[in-house]
């Protein structure tokens, strides 16, 4: 093969990562460029078991990843199994973990092959384990176990679809650095037919595909792939049908001399078709302009509709957060309880005298309040309990608790130096700005809206033949070219379901402020309120009433601060309960 038979060509590898290196580095080598995109992700199944190897005839691996995962869990080979692969790079595998005599067809690389090996054909009564991934073909355990084999299954991994941007890929396919396309499975083929989107459905109709196998190149011609090649299962194979294909052509031997009389009839002849192909390169060149700006737009509208659905999960994950802080506040409230039995007690006992009621009654309002202000930071229902409890020691003008009544004095001014904070009247403003979301205006409907309506022209009754002739036609002159200057950016263009989840996605954003701002999660909450307001500010259109009304809102709502560090109100419910202790030491 030349060294630089693939010079200036790009291309696209769909194998898993740490499995397109090869194929990768041997498409460098003939000077090509690959672009690796992984359509096919390896996961381990967490909790696959390793069969019994010790009482098997013959072990099946159906891909190399099945060979790593068997290996990363199996010990020393036990003695007299035969190992078999699905192809030459399987049984490379296997041989790298110390395997010989490995049973694997030379040609093909696929079920089929494997079992037209004569060994495949005689395996009645024998126990043959076949490790391959989840959801793997049956044929190869069908036919054995047809043929009297006792069959058993080991799926050690899983092929799901990555998560790629295909942003790049789609970009290098519109430069036209995009020259082919390998695929090695069909599960794969279909992966990447799905992360190209629409955008990219067109590209790879038109791009030449070379499949690892005919089964897979059927399946491609099945999606309306134009030219399909099969390179063989092997990367050597692929690389040898790739460098075949882009091979250059010879050059054709130079014309003879032609007397000047035609090519001077020739020039004029290019001459005069140049003028023609100027206005049909200026007409292709905008036809190819509007192409790509509605493929940037389709993919804007598919990142959106990404964001919408993280978001969602998102908003899934916070509430069954919230669950669980629930969960755990009213195990917390159950102490309050006990303590309300253990008043009601001392409430039924009557030898106790009033101050001991008195005292009990004091502590139990002071470990109220301490809850209220720990759990819940209602500073409100702890400073009224503090001063219930000094309105009830000043009615018994007592001068013992005169101590107690001080440490209350310095709790309840600790509590009114606290900034206010109307938690309610927030709330209600966020539940507010919810209920309008279906009445804020879109910035493209408004846009629309305002772009239609023109001056109505005059009647054409009113004037004459040849002023009605040459508006016609200065309005057909101005319909050629067009000029408009666009200082802002467009808003998006929503077809209507995505305006319905860019309004609900909205109302998820306030729901989840309004949740932060009741557990008091300043961070979140101001999170929330700024991506509410961007994403109003991106959709919606910010010259309307209602929209500037509720950017304003929530500008306000964002200057409000939910944090402030709790003082303790420990020093009272201390005073109380060590006046109580030193009264049990010294009853009298």
């Amino acid at each position: 093969m030349n060294a630089r038979s693939l010079e200036g060509r790009g291309i696209v590898v769909t194998r898993p990562a740490g499995q397109a290196d090869a194929l990768a580095a041997l498409i460098e080598a003939q000077g090509g460029r690959a672009l690796r995109f992984p359509a096919i992700e390896i996961e381990d199944l967490p909790n696959w078991r390793l069969p019994d190897l010790s009482g098997a005839d013959v072990a099946v691996f159906v891909s190399p990843t099945a060979v790593q995962k068997a290996f990363a869990k199996l010990g020393a080979w036990p003695q007299g199994v035969r190992a078999a692969g699905v192809g030459r790079g399987t049984r490379r595998e296997l041989e790298r973990h110390g395997l010989r005599e490995v049973l694997a067809p030379e040609a093909g690389a696929d079920s089929e092959a494997l079992l037209a090996l004569p060994e495949m054909h005689d395996v009645a009564g024998r126990r043959v384990v076949i490790f391959r991934g989840e959801g793997g073909r049956e044929q190869l355990g069908e036919t054995l176990a047809a043929r009297g084999a006792q069959v058993e299954t080991a799926e050690c991994y899983r092929r799901v679809r990555p998560q790629a941007d295909s942003g790049p890929l789609l970009e290098a396919w519109e430069r036209n650095q995009v020259h082919a396309v390998t695929v090695s499975s069909t599960e794969g083929l279909d992966n990447l037919v799905e992360l190209l989107g629409e955008a990219g459905r067109p590209h790879l109709a038109l791009t030449p595909l070379f499949a690892a196998h005919e089964r897979i190149a059927q399946h491609a011609r099945q999606l309306g792939i134009h030219e399909v090649l099969v390179g063989g299962p092997g990367d050597a194979e692929l690389v040898e049908r790739l460098v075949a294909y882009f091979a250059p052509q010879m050059p054709e031997a130079e014309p003879p001399r032609r007397s000047r009389t035609p090519l001077l009839l020739l020039i004029a002849i290019v001459l005069a078709a140049a003028l023609a192909a100027v206005f049909w390169l200026d007409a292709r060149q905008r036809i190819d302009a509007t192409q790509a700006e509605l493929a940037r737009r389709l993919r804007d509208i598919e990142n959106d509709a990404r964001e919408a659905r993280s978001v969602a999960r998102q908003s899934q994950d916070v509430g069954r957060e919230a669950q669980a802080k629930g969960a755990q506040l009213e195990s917390r409230l159950a102490e309050p309880q006990s303590q309300q039995l253990a008043l009601e007690a001392l409430y039924q006992d009557p030898s106790r005298n009033r101050d001991e009621w008195q005292l009990a009654e004091i502590e139990q309002v002071l470990a109220s309040a301490t809850q209220q202000l720990q759990l819940a930071g209602n500073v409100r229902a702890a400073l009224l309990a503090l001063q219930l409890a000094e309105a009830r020691l000043a009615r018994a003008d007592r001068p013992q608790f005169v101590p107690i009544r001080r440490a209350l004095a310095r709790d309840i001014e600790r509590l009114k130096a606290l900034p206010g904070l109307d938690l309610p009247g927030m709330s209600m403003r966020i539940d507010a700005l919810v209920a309008q979301v279906d009445a804020l205006p879109l910035a493209f409907d408004e846009r629309a809206a305002r772009g239609v309506g023109a001056a109505p022209a005059a009647p054409a009754a009113e004037r004459g033949f040849w002023a009605r002739l040459g508006s016609e036609v200065w309005g057909e002159l101005r319909q050629l070219v067009v000029v408009r200057k666009l200082e802002n950016p467009e808003p998006p263009l929503l077809p209507p379901s995505q305006a319905y989840f860019v309004r609900e996605n909205l109302r998820l954003r306030l729901l989840n402020a309004r949740l932060t701002l009741l557990t008091r999660d300043e961070a979140g909450y101001r999170e929330d309120l700024r991506a509410a307001e961007a994403w109003i500010r991106r959709y919606f259109d910010s010259q309307s009433k209602q929209t500037a009304d509720a950017l304003a809102q929530l500008k306000q709502l964002s200057a409000s601060t939910l944090s402030f560090e709790m003082p303790s109100i420990s020093e009272s419910l201390d005073a109380v309960r060590g006046f109580k202790s030193r009264r049990e030491r010294n009853p009298k």
